[in-house]
């Protein structure tokens, strides 16, 4: 008998073998580069193969797309990008318009699976799109342009054109008949469309005929539903008449005129005293460690990857002599040592004066704020004239930043602050082997990491250990109370990987309402007794 993994293994490469042309299309016209487009895809469908198998087959077209454009390379336009004619309107456009301009024209996704691929409300991604359409001079849309982009994703996607001059030789192509029994109803093929032929996979055993049979219904049912999706749909989708429902610029422009002058403020405050009361002050103050702090998530990543790799044979040198420790997913961790301290930015001597006006205005402010403010105070009045021009000029450039980018920083900082010891040690050991690899295979582990969903890449601020096991902890540690979140931060980290096993099972089974008393019954464990506590409630 075939066994189910091999039926749904035949049916994902059935879906990525008729999905990916029309992907490789859409990456190349998204960043303007054929080679890295075609990178891309490649790394987007060896992560897909993964995680499908896990998922409805109806739901997969939406996270193939999804897991695509959460690819760096989608995020920005190429150095090296260029579209050539008649895609030359796409440069001017922003990376966001353009892809959901894309994903309406090639990925022929309607507004809600459109929208979801992009993270964002069908009402947004309407917006998006409008934004990124043709236009003619008198700011209506262009239904002629679009039709000539339908037509030329027609072509290319036929075979009849090849992708660039340069580009490689065109796989042989047959031409699909309609398939009437697997189109909706609301949407009718009416035209044959042209598909690339791909081989069958040889196999050194022949299935027996019942397991074939099987493996052959779940392919022909990945390819109509990639086909449907991605190839079908389109005759209906890109027809020209949703393109008259949108209405032209000029019903959304904003009617502006010049505010009265403002009033006097009533105070002013100096330069001296905005820059102490800054909220980012210790950030700001710590440009290395705020620096470690942006990639060290990627390397506690790739320290988990490290710890848990295979032995390499040995008769092949290693890559690089860098060594991570085998305590970073198996031992309980320590606080730091002294030696292993990250550096305080705010270094004064206790009882260092202040001005009077600055002893002022702490002292009109909230008792609970004193303490941080006075010693950010004491830091600034001791710093020279040209540490603080320094000061002033990286919060200058740090508040000329995203507000939802500032904020994703604090936390990275926050949490590198926060890492003990081992974690520490993993960290600097991952980030030496990474260095010294190639740049492709850097970029190659850029990109598996960055294609994590947002839960498992939030997982690894908690370092590699604790990350490795986020995902299976995070319905416990989602909703967590901020003052249970140092408490059990230090649980997790003194106990062994197996308890952490342990707790993972507990959180899945116990159901929402109970949770709240397992973590507070967690935290009034202690050390030696959690290991059994954990053992009881398993068994219960």
């Amino acid at each position: 008998m075939t066994s189910d993994s091999s039926l749904q293994g035949g049916a994902t490469a059935a879906f990525v073998r008729g999905i990916e042309r029309r992907a490789t299309l859409f990456a190349e016209l998204q960043c303007g580069d054929p080679t890295l487009a075609e990178s891309t895809v490649a790394a987007t469908s060896h992560v897909f193969t993964q995680v499908a198998p896990a998922q409805a087959m109806a739901d997969w077209p939406a996270r193939y797309w999804g897991l695509l454009l959460a690819a760096p390379a989608m995020r920005r336009s190429s150095p090296s990008g260029t579209w050539p004619a008649p895609w030359e309107s796409l440069a001017t456009l922003g990376n966001g318009p353009r892809a959901a301009l894309l994903l309406r024209l090639v990925a022929v996704l309607d507004m809600a699976p459109a929208a979801a691929a992009l993270g964002v409300s069908e009402d947004t991604y309407r917006a998006a799109l409008q934004r990124a359409i043709p236009y003619r001079d008198d700011d209506t849309p262009d239904r002629d342009a679009w039709q000539r982009w339908v037509g030329e994703v027609r072509a290319r996607l036929s075979g009849e054109r090849p992708v660039r001059e340069a580009a490689q030789e065109a796989a042989p192509v047959v031409v699909a008949a309609p398939l009437a029994s697997t189109q909706p109803a609301a949407m009718p093929l009416r035209t044959p469309v042209a598909i690339a032929a791909t081989p069958a996979p040889t196999f050194a055993t022949e299935p027996p005929r019942r397991g074939r049979k099987r493996i052959v219904i779940a392919s022909l049912l990945a390819v109509a539903l990639a086909s449907v999706v991605g190839v079908g749909i389109g005759v209906f989708t890109l027809r020209p008449q949703w393109i008259d429902q949108v209405r032209g610029r000029d019903s959304e422009r904003a009617r502006v005129r010049d505010l009265p002058p403002a009033d006097d403020p009533v105070a002013r405050y100096d330069a001296d005293f905005a820059a102490w009361t800054d909220r980012d002050f210790q950030l700001l103050a710590d440009p290395e460690g705020l620096r470690q702090a942006e990639s060290f998530p990627l390397f506690a990543w790739h320290a988990a990857q490290l710890a848990v790799a295979p032995a390499s044979d040995a008769s092949v040198a290693p890559a690089a002599t860098a060594i991570v420790p085998a305590a970073v997913l198996a031992e309980p961790t320590n606080p730091l040592p002294p030696s292993m301290q990250r550096a305080d930015p705010l270094q004064v001597a206790a009882g260092t004066p202040l001005p009077p006006t600055a002893e002022t205005a702490i002292a009109r402010l909230p008792a609970a704020l004193q303490p941080d403010l006075r010693r950010q105070a004491q830091a600034w009045f001791a710093w020279t004239a040209a540490h603080r021009a320094a000061f002033v000029q990286r919060a200058a450039q740090w508040h000329q930043r995203d507000p939802s980018e500032r904020a994703r920083l604090r936390e990275d900082y926050a949490a590198w602050q926060r890492l003990d010891a081992v974690a520490v040690d993993a960290i600097v050991a991952a980030a030496a082997h990474f260095h010294a690899l190639s740049p492709m295979d850097q970029s190659r582990l850029q990109a598996q990491f960055e294609l994590q969903d947002a839960i498992a890449q939030r997982g690894w601020l908690l370092g590699p250990a604790i990350g490795a096991d986020y995902p299976r902890l995070q319905p416990l540690l989602a909703q967590l109370p901020e003052a249970q979140h140092a408490p059990m931060l230090r649980a997790l980290r003194r106990m062994t990987a197996g308890e952490r096993a342990d707790l993972a099972v507990l959180a899945q089974r116990v159901p929402p309402q109970g949770r709240e008393d397992l973590v507070r019954t967690l935290l009034s464990t202690s050390d030696d007794n959690r290991a059994a506590w954990l053992h009881a409630r398993l068994d219960q």
